[in-house]
């Protein structure tokens, strides 16, 4: 049996009212430029990687995500460090905060940010010569 077609894929960035202004504001100050917004309850961004975006809502009634996490595969994670640290988001949205980049024991060199709905943000790098080469050279990979 053949997988039915998938005509798109978004994530979304769940929401709620305490925090989904904040939480647009927030990954608007990033850089990620928004696409639409239909001023209730839903709004979309560009990643800047081909068509990839992905979705903020706001969902009365629903528990915000505890364990949630975007993954940015990424050039280098320390410029991605120095430009997040340079927008003072944790000065300017409570509850964000930037980590300095660290090498994992999976061979990853990663920048981890937390938004204001408590969504875990992943800048990552392959680091380690194995992970570099693994990564670099898959064929499932976009370049």
């Amino acid at each position: 049996m053949a997988l039915p077609t998938i005509k798109d894929f978004r994530p979304f960035i769940i929401c709620v009212d305490d925090n989904y202004e904040a939480t647009k504001s927030f990954y608007s100050a990033m850089g990620f430029q928004k696409l639409w917004d239909d001023g209730k309850s839903a709004c979309e961004f560009a990643t800047g990687f081909g068509s990839q975006r992905f979705l903020v809502t706001l969902h009365h009634g629903v528990e915000p995500p505890q364990h949630a996490m975007l993954h940015f595969w990424v050039s280098d994670a320390q410029a991605w460090f120095d430009y997040l640290k340079g927008l003072r988001l944790e000065e300017r949205f409570a509850g964000t905060k930037v980590t300095d980049p660290v090498v994992t024991e999976w061979g990853w060199l990663i920048t981890y940010v937390a938004d204001p709905a408590g969504v875990k943000l992943h800048f990552a790098q392959p680091h380690s010569p194995s992970n570099r080469d693994f990564f670099n050279d898959a064929p499932w990979m976009n370049h």
